[in-house]
């Protein structure tokens, strides 16, 4: 019965091979995956896919392949999901344990820390190039424009360029006041990390 669920998931037929298993998923994974499908279940149904995929290449490895009646299925299906589960409390269990310092030294820390604050440093610099994006615009567009002849003032441009110079300094500030935080406070932990 689950089994089934993850065939239609991918796309292929419950006699379908590992090749066709892994092509399935490639396709699906490609057109699901978040960056390039924006509709609003694209991102769940990409986190089908992958367990969809996780459990059939599972289901057709050398210990499950002779694997034909549909109950002895949805019972490996069981049996995968509360192993699968498990592992998971097991993880979290052992970060638990961890005093804190350690936990901060654990890689999964170490890379979500690290991603965060390349995330930090991308913004602030986006913010500094949209400031001067937003500068640059207004100095080319000028203040004023020409109308029938006339010399107006450029007042949507304006408008626009401090919306635009708005978003960046916001951008930059929060970024800033991000990477100070964590410098002030990090700033022993970084050094002994690295």
């Amino acid at each position: 019965m689950q089994s089934s669920r993850y065939y239609r998931i991918l796309g292929v037929s419950e006699n379908a091979g590992i090749r066709e298993i892994k092509n399935a998923f490639r396709l699906k994974a490609k057109a699901y995956h978040p960056d390039i499908n924006k509709t609003k279940g694209a991102h769940e149904k990409f986190i089908d896919i992958n367990e969809a995929y996780t459990y059939l290449i599972n289901l057709h490895s050398r210990e499950t392949s002779d694997i034909s009646d549909q109950s002895d299925r949805d019972e490996h299906y069981i049996r995968w999901m509360e192993r699968e589960r498990q592992k998971a409390r097991v993880r979290a269990a052992k970060r638990a344990k961890m005093k804190f310092e350690e936990f901060q030294r654990s890689t999964i820390y170490r890379t979500t820390s690290r991603l965060s604050h390349m995330l930090d440093y991308f913004l602030l610099f986006l913010g500094i190039f949209i400031i001067i994006a937003a500068g640059f615009g207004l100095y080319t567009q000028g203040l004023y424009v020409e109308d029938n002849g006339d010399e107006v003032l450029n007042i949507s441009g304006i408008v626009a360029n401090i919306i635009i110079t708005f978003a960046g300094t916001l951008f930059l500030l929060l970024s800033w006041s991000n990477i100070r935080t964590y410098r002030k406070k990090g700033q022993k932990y970084w050094k002994n990390s690295y």
